[in-house]
């Protein structure tokens, strides 16, 4: 089992859900991931959370360090044997970006 794609991928879906896009760079065994907000254009407008995710795969176990503007503002470990904990995760990342925004059609 690969532990680091399934966090990604499970990541990514939410993210993308809430309509934001997600980066990551793996550096030495260390992951580097920003969630960010694009403007009509493309550029980045925001970047909402950033975390580490530190994965250790033959235990099936690891912690995020979430950052915001203002520093560290959150962590928490996972198990992989326990979904709570995974779901702890994608709970908190939907509390920090909020509902998706509504799509409002054209004013009659």
């Amino acid at each position: 089992m690969n532990i680091k794609k399934l966090l990604l991928s499970q990541i990514e879906k939410v993210v993308f859900d809430l309509r934001y896009d997600f980066l990551y760079e793996d550096e030495c065994g260390e992951l580097l991931c920003q969630v960010i907000q694009r403007d009509s254009s493309g550029s980045i407008e925001s970047t909402p959370i950033s975390f580490h995710l530190r994965i250790n795969e033959e235990k099936g176990t690891g912690q995020l360090i979430y950052y915001q503007a203002q520093g560290e503002v959150n962590r928490q470990s996972f198990d992989i044997e326990n979904p709570d904990t995974i779901l702890a995760i994608l709970t908190f990342i939907t509390g920090v970006l909020g509902s998706p925004p509504k799509n409002v059609g054209p004013e009659s």
